[in-house]
């Protein structure tokens, strides 16, 4: 959901567009915008934004979520059983007070304002979870295929801008390894 929710708003004017908050001055009496990182490129599609981000900031991204995942997948908790093994899908173990005590919030229940459920009410939010993940990721794919192939998807045609680039290739306009 957070890629689908992810790519709409970076199609919005306040992601993609020019940023004019917050100010800095350069210069003589001047105040520019001040752009999020250094060779951003205003008003250009998600995909196209992901090419600008220097290489070293695609693998901060890549190794921050390569991080989560390995802890979600039981590597921070002796007692988690993973999914596949009999374990509960969906379940990503608490994480507060890991990494030396620097983790202060979990990354579900945050703040743990919600009430507590029955068996039967989690039961249910998890299947409707699932329901939703499958939903986004065919929402995501449509926006993509509607990129990549102009017409592919009738309901978004001429709202979603082509892309000539490959979504499949993260890295193709920074390196090869095969070159």
């Amino acid at each position: 959901m957070a890629g689908f929710l992810g790519f709409c708003a970076q199609s919005t004017p306040l992601v993609a567009g020019e940023h004019s908050l917050p100010f800095r001055l350069r210069g003589e009496n001047s105040v520019f915008p001040t752009p999020p990182y250094r060779g951003f490129v205003a008003d250009v599609s998600p995909q196209e934004q992901w090419d600008n981000i220097p290489t070293i900031g695609k693998f901060q991204i890549l190794v921050f979520v390569g991080m989560l995942e390995s802890y979600g997948e039981g590597a921070g908790d002796e007692s988690y059983v993973h999914y596949t093994k009999g374990g509960m899908p969906g379940y990503y173990p608490p994480i507060v007070g890991k990494g030396g005590g620097q983790i202060g919030l979990n990354l579900y229940k945050p703040f743990d304002i919600f009430p507590e459920q029955d068996e039967a009410q989690k039961t249910r939010g998890r299947q409707v979870e699932i329901n939703n993940g499958r939903l986004a990721m065919l929402g995501l794919f449509s926006l993509i295929s509607e990129a990549t192939v102009p017409g592919s998807v009738p309901a978004l045609k001429d709202i979603i801008p082509p892309y000539d680039g490959n979504v499949m290739i993260p890295f193709s306009g920074d390196f090869s390894i095969f070159s």
